[in-house]
């Protein structure tokens, strides 16, 4: 699959990413104590296309870029690995993709399948820094946490509100989150099955202090029930930080290829940081 190729709403969410790391990240990168890659995790990265994207997107702009894609799904894994090697085939990445891009097995609810390790357990071995959780330097964290999470609830996957093509071409694991024993317990307003995986992923953006964290939604409703939730979370954290969702002006839909209407809609997140 041409990944690097393709445009379409999810494509204009990882260049918005891209020109806004490219002005945040490389004055961090310049300062003492900073000559380490960009770190960028992308959870539930599927078949790895947005992980890719990026890639082409930022190598231009970083000597040194880490990217690493995680999934719970060991099928899309495989085809992560084959779209990176199609895209480094056919001259749609750059050589250097093939060592600073790599694709993982992990569960990033972790209330899984005790088989596949929780992603904090990965991440401490992938990135050989066993205190990455507790140690609060800045530097043992993700520059970027980016994720396209299961997040259609049940009764619309079964409704007919899902598109058949949709059902049809795309696992139900990549587009339903799995049921828990309490929604509640993970602080959900409303107890909404489809938002559980956002509470978590918000979650581990302050634990990683992430610098810059986008995560898609379904439509605008769910966009600005993250946007809460992140306020909620936040107000409990050393690190001040603020949320938006993107787009929203009518003619920024339009610019970017997304429904003015409905569809989906991003929420980024972004870490105000005072070391200078």
């Amino acid at each position: 699959m041409n990944c690097v190729g393709y445009v379409n709403a999810r494509s204009a969410i990882a260049t918005k990413l891209a020109r806004r790391l490219a002005v945040a990240c490389k004055q961090d990168a310049t300062l003492p104590g900073k000559a380490r890659p960009l770190r960028v995790i992308d959870l539930c990265t599927g078949t790895g296309c947005i992980a890719l994207l990026l890639h082409a997107l930022l190598a231009p702009h970083f000597e040194q870029l880490s990217v690493r894609g995680l999934d719970i799904s060991p099928t899309a894994l495989e085809l992560a690995q084959k779209n990176l090697a199609y895209n480094l085939q056919r001259g749609l990445l750059t050589r250097r993709a093939s060592t600073d891009v790599h694709f993982s097995l992990a569960d990033v609810l972790g209330q899984g399948d005790a088989s596949v390790p929780v992603v904090e357990e990965v991440l401490r071995n992938c990135l050989s820094r066993p205190n990455m959780f507790e140690d609060p330097s800045p530097d043992l964290g993700c520059d970027v946490l980016i994720s396209n999470p299961p997040y259609i609830s049940p009764s619309a996957f079964r409704d007919g509100t899902t598109a058949r093509s949709v059902r049809r071409f795309e696992p139900k694991l990549a587009l339903v989150p799995p049921l828990v024993d309490s929604v509640d317990s993970e602080g959900l307003a409303g107890g909404r099955p489809e938002d559980i995986f956002y509470h978590r992923l918000i979650t581990l953006s302050f634990r990683l202090r992430a610098k810059v964290t986008v995560l898609e939604c379904g439509d605008i409703a769910q966009a600005n029930r993250v946007v809460a939730m992140h306020q909620a979370i936040a107000s409990g954290q050393a690190d001040a930080s603020s949320a938006e969702v993107w787009p929203i002006t009518e003619q920024e839909l339009l610019a970017n290829g997304f429904h003015p209407h409905d569809g989906s809609r991003c929420v980024v997140i972004q870490r105000q940081s005072h070391e200078r």
